[in-house]
């Protein structure tokens, strides 16, 4: 269960990575806001935008594979 959860982390950690900011601080600040918000569909704000939503900002390949 626990290498489940570690494989899962990877994902964000990379993202975050990539996109220039600090891995750790990154996911860390979008896990408090998930909590405190009570939303957890918050992610990586790869574009800066100041958005963390995958509704709200456009993912048409996502959100076609979601329909």
């Amino acid at each position: 269960m626990r290498a489940f959860a570690s494989a899962l982390e990877a994902v964000p950690l990379a993202l975050a990575e990539n996109s220039g900011l600090s891995p750790i601080d990154t996911l860390a600040e979008v896990r408090s806001r998930q909590i405190n918000d009570k939303n957890p569909r918050l992610g990586i704000d790869c574009l800066d935008e100041g958005e963390n939503g995958g509704r709200t900002i456009s993912f048409p390949i996502a959100l076609v594979s979601t329909l």
